[in-house]
Formats: C-alpha cells, sequence, structure tokens
C-alpha cells in the first residue's frame, strides 16, 4: 500500500526529476489503435515540453523520456494508471487502479497530484465474515488487498461424555436433553471467542495500516454480535449482507459505492465543522497558508477543485499569494508555483495533516475560500 511518506520523499528528490502520470488503458475499449493512446499522448506531450527547455535540460530530458520509452513499450497495461519520477537518482514506478489527470512534468518532482490522490482517499478496512470466518481487507485507491484470514472451526471432539453408552435411549437423550443444551452453550461460547479474535485482529490491521474506518459485513445476527465486541471509539459501519462466499471483485464491486457515500458524508460534516466553530480554526485562505509555515495549523483542509498559485522565495522560502515579485522579507526573487507542488514537503516538514474535500463538501468550502484548517492545540469531534 503507497504510504504518504513515500510520496513525500519523492517530493523532496533533488530536481531535475521527469515526471509523468499516465492513464495507460485506453477510454474507449472497443477501439484498438495501432499506437495506444497513452503512448501517443506521451510521444506529443514529450515532444511539445521539450521545445521549452534550454540545451542541458533538453539533452537530460531527453536520456529519462528514452528510460520511460523503453519501460512502457509493448508493455501490456495490468494497472488503469502509471505514476513515474524519472531521475539520475531515483526511479520509482507507481501502478494505480484509479484513473488520474495525464501530466508530464520536468523539474521538481510533481508529487502533488499523488499528494492529492492519498489525501482525498483514506484506506479503509473491510471485514468478511460469516459463519465460516472472516476475511480482512483494505480498500484503497481503487484497490482491494486481502490482508488475512480467520476460519472458525470448533472441535467438538473434546466434549464428548465418556460416560454415555452407544444405545439409542443415550443418543436421544443427547440431543434433546440437558446435554444437548450444554453442546450449545459450549459452541455458541467457542464461536463468542473467535469473534472476539477477529474484533482485536481487526483493530490490530486498523493501526498497522492506518484505516479511516471498519466497513463490517455479514448477515445478522452474527454481525450484532461482532459489532458489540469492538471498542466503543472504533469506527465501524455495519452493513447487514452476507458475502462470505463471494470474491475479492464482487465484494470490490459492492463496497466501494458505500465508501464513497461515507466519506462523502463525512466531508460534509468535517467543512461545516471547520465553519461553523466558535473558535480554534482557521478559515481565511492566506491566514491558514501562514499558519501553515509557521507550523501551528494541525490539519489543513481544502477544496479539491480549488487551484492555488503562491509565490515563493528562492532565497528564504516563505510563500504567499501576494504578486509582488521580490520577497518583502528578504528582497529574495520570488518563483511562482502551484500549491499542490510544495505542499507535500511542506506539510511533511511542519507535521500537518491535509485533508481535501470534492463534491459539495468542496462547494461549501470554496465559498468561504477553499482553503482552512484546525489550530495545531485545537481540539474537534470525528466527522462521520
Amino acid at each position: 500500500m503507497l504510504h504518504m511518506k513515500e510520496v513525500q520523499a519523492i517530493a523532496e528528490s533533488p530536481e531535475p526529476i521527469f515526471t509523468v502520470y499516465l492513464n495507460t488503458q485506453n477510454r474507449n475499449a472497443s477501439r484498438h489503435p495501432q499506437v495506444p493512446e497513452h503512448l501517443a499522448w506521451l510521444r506529443k506531450e514529450a515532444a511539445s515540453l521539450s521545445r521549452t527547455l534550454q540545451r542541458g535540460d533538453a539533452e537530460r530530458f531527453a536520456q529519462e523520456l528514452a528510460r520511460v520509452k523503453k519501460f512502457l513499450d509493448g508493455r501490456p497495461p495490468e494497472e488503469k494508471a502509471l505514476v513515474i519520477f524519472a531521475g539520475p537518482g531515483i526511479w520509482t514506478v507507481i501502478p494505480l487502479q484509479i484513473h488520474i489527470d495525464n501530466e508530464m512534468r520536468w523539474g521538481l518532482p510533481a508529487a502533488g497530484q499523488l499528494f492529492r490522490l492519498l489525501s482525498e482517499h483514506d484506506p479503509y478496512g473491510v471485514i468478511v465474515v460469516d459463519h465460516h470466518g472472516a476475511r480482512f481487507f483494505c480498500l484503497h485507491l481503487g484497490e482491494l488487498t486481502q490482508l488475512d484470514e480467520e476460519r472458525y472451526d470448533i472441535d467438538e471432539s473434546q466434549w464428548k461424555r465418556t460416560d454415555l453408552g452407544h444405545v439409542a435411549s443415550e443418543r436421544t437423550r443427547k440431543a434433546h436433553g440437558p446435554d444437548r443444551d450444554l453442546y450449545v452453550h459450549r459452541l455458541e461460547a467457542q464461536f463468542e471467542h473467535r469473534y472476539r479474535e477477529s474484533t482485536d485482529r481487526a483493530m490490530a490491521l486498523s493501526t498497522e495500516h492506518g484505516f479511516a474506518g471498519l466497513f463490517l459485513l455479514g448477515p445478522e445476527p452474527l454481525l450484532a454480535s461482532l459489532r458489540s465486541k469492538f471498542p466503543a471509539t472504533a469506527r465501524v459501519v455495519p452493513v447487514p449482507e452476507d458475502l462470505g462466499g463471494f470474491s475479492p471483485k464482487e465484494i470490490k464491486r459492492r463496497i466501494e459505492p458505500l465508501v464513497a457515500d461515507h466519506e462523502r458524508t463525512s466531508q460534509i460534516a468535517e467543512v461545516e465543522q471547520l465553519l461553523s466553530a466558535d473558535g480554534g480554526t482557521v478559515t481565511d485562505a492566506d491566514e491558514a497558508l501562514a499558519r501553515l509555515q509557521k507550523g501551528t495549523l494541525g490539519t489543513l483542509v481544502l477544496a479539491a477543485d480549488h487551484h492555488f498559485h503562491v509565490r515563493e522565495c528562492t532565497k528564504c522560502g516563505v510563500l504567499n499569494r501576494s504578486s509582488d515579485l521580490l520577497c518583502p522579507a528578504c528582497g529574495g526573487e520570488r518563483r511562482n508555483l502551484a500549491l499542490l507542488d510544495v505542499l507535500p514537503r511542506l506539510a511533511a516538514a511542519r507535521g500537518t495533516t491535509v485533508e481535501f474535500v470534492n463534491g459539495a463538501a468542496a462547494e461549501k468550502l470554496a465559498a468561504a475560500g477553499g482553503m482552512g484548517g484546525w489550530l495545531r492545540q485545537s481540539t474537534r469531534n470525528a466527522a462521520g
């Protein structure tokens, strides 16, 4: 599973870096062009980009482009998209199972889009249970990966009574009398023990992988019994459906819309809480940017489709949205950048969590400026 720290490490790689975001599957599956769409786009975009580079950069760009072309030519895509970072000290290929925006950059490592994707798509745990066992999955960036499995195998041999004869009357009494009640009680106790083990395992995986929540799928009343064993603070979404015999592909098809609905609801609640809080929050974009650099912002929230451009001082590193060509603090020259280009390393340096919101939540936040957050010392209730 791709982690934010990996993306932030890429963002700090020394330039120049050749960055490519590439959808590798044809948009129209019925068409079979002689040159695959993604390779045709790569060649056209590379030709356009090379014309904007100085001679030294153009030569190094051509070398990295050749590496990327060699990797892609004749390679059947098994993923929906690829992200490639290529340079003298780096060769990183990241396959994705979601569609992205085609993008090609030279210079600073363009980790922004990948950073935004990770911020938009939290990993979720998916636990599928039935009376035969539990399967544990991680749903992240359009991919459902099985992490573990537990079988509810119950050994009944230890419960056999040695003092009972093998005559028919004794067998009948065992099936309908006190011995039968004892058998059912022991069986239920064993299952309860297995359920407790499953919830413990789910919580351990949640901590290990940083799940934003757990989706628990299973038949009733088994689902209710399992749900009651999770800690009260656990973010568990029960789904009363028996998918025990379903394949991971079928489970993914069923769970994805439920996760999407959950995220939409959570994001709207989060933005409403941010905008209505009496204190401990920042809703002005410029103040949020300033506090981010000072390290006093614990969580930064941005509208995913709201594009912020900033100017960064090449001497002292201070950035803001002012149009001044020279830094008012040190007099250094300032360069124009997309905030997304510098956000991964800035957030890592300040220890700030970044969250992007979409849809109705993004519209609400954009109406207030598109950017805000919680101050580091403040607390907030979990949204969703």
